[in-house]
């Protein structure tokens, strides 16, 4: 539920659109940014993380909680492309291509008609400007316009692309609102602090409780023109720290990701899992990364279909080096 008493303010987005920290009080407040302040708020939090040109990642593989079963590389680029190879104790090589929405994939380089989703749009974590990740959006069909607040785990997370869970737009238009625990719906940019009552209708969080309205004389809820188990592709980033936390597809595929760890001056999650409708979820613990130089060859259907004889090469087309502490396949 949206934390009343301890609710944790997107510190780096609110000093952007009030230009002043706002302090935690006793009493909680929601706040809800416009969508488009939103996303230039995440492309500088990933332009400050490192993350802003082509990244690999030296990854283990975990199917439920069962012991490792693969090592493997991904390489994501913020333009769209990305690719991973797998490398299985059992000494099975799979490769998967994303570019744009459209996933390919091989075993021992044959292609496979149906690719398992185990290669997602990591590269959300990538755009440095606001228009790239717009683009990026778009292409999965995430309503960039629309955001909303709901619960992820134990943390608050602005919801980029579902209107069931969006705050109606005000008409005078303000950057957020605050709703208060003593009823009362603040505009803090308004002039003199401008109050407004709540009315009988509210828009409800996930808790059942109210978090925001708009002013005027009745503050009602959006309209839910999407049926409540419509699955919509989504973005989900922490309100405090702006970090990408969990990306929704329209297939009920969704990715988790951990908390973020430091590989030098690279911000990553420590791990991230993909969950697909009906099977065990897939773990990837990050081992290592590093940022590359990652031209458009890298991401070729030659490499996808190399034979698996040949070296598949590194992000430059060199042979890739193995990560510290990679163990060879087990016979």
């Amino acid at each position: 539920m949206i934390r009343r008493g301890n609710a944790r303010i997107a510190r780096g987005l609110a000093l952007a659109i009030a230009g002043a920290v706002l302090a935690l009080s006793p009493i909680a407040s929601a706040y809800i940014p416009q969508a488009d302040r939103t996303i230039r708020e995440i492309a500088k939090v990933n332009r400050s993380s490192g993350r802003s040109q082509a990244i690999q990642l030296e990854l283990t593989m975990r199917v439920g909680q069962r012991d490792p079963v693969a090592r493997g590389q991904l390489i994501t680029h913020p333009s769209g492309l990305a690719r991973l190879e797998l490398r299985g104790f059992s000494g099975r090589i799979d490769r998967y291509l994303l570019s744009g929405s459209e996933l390919a994939g091989a075993k021992d380089g044959f292609r496979i008609e149906r690719p398992q989703p185990l290669l997602q749009p990591l590269f959300f974590l990538q755009p440095s400007t606001s228009s790239t990740l717009e683009t990026a959006l778009e292409t999965f069909g995430v309503l960039s316009d629309v955001i909303g607040l709901a619960t992820c785990g134990d943390q608050d997370c602005f919801v980029i692309g579902d209107p069931r869970l969006a705050a109606p737009l005000s008409e005078r238009e303000s950057d957020y609102f605050v709703l208060e625990g003593d009823g009362v719906l603040r505009d803090p940019l308004g002039p003199d602090g401008d109050e407004y009552a709540l009315a009988a209708e509210t828009l409800l969080g996930t808790d059942g409780e109210p978090v925001v309205g708009r002013r005027g004389e009745s503050l009602l809820g959006p309209e839910l023109s999407v049926p409540e188990d419509t699955l919509l592709p989504r973005l989900w980033v922490d309100t405090e720290d702006l970090q990408v936390r969990r990306i929704d597809r329209a297939s009920g595929v969704f990715t988790i990701f951990g908390p973020v760890v430091s590989f030098d001056r690279l911000m990553i999650p420590a791990w991230f899992e993909i969950h697909e409708p009906g099977a065990e979820p897939i773990r990837f613990e990050v081992d290592r990364a590093v940022q590359v130089n990652a031209p458009p060859q890298a991401f070729s259907r030659k490499w996808l279909l190399a034979p698996v004889g040949d070296p598949p090469g590194g992000a430059d087309g060199s042979p890739p080096a193995a990560p510290p502490g990679a163990l060879p396949d087990s016979p």
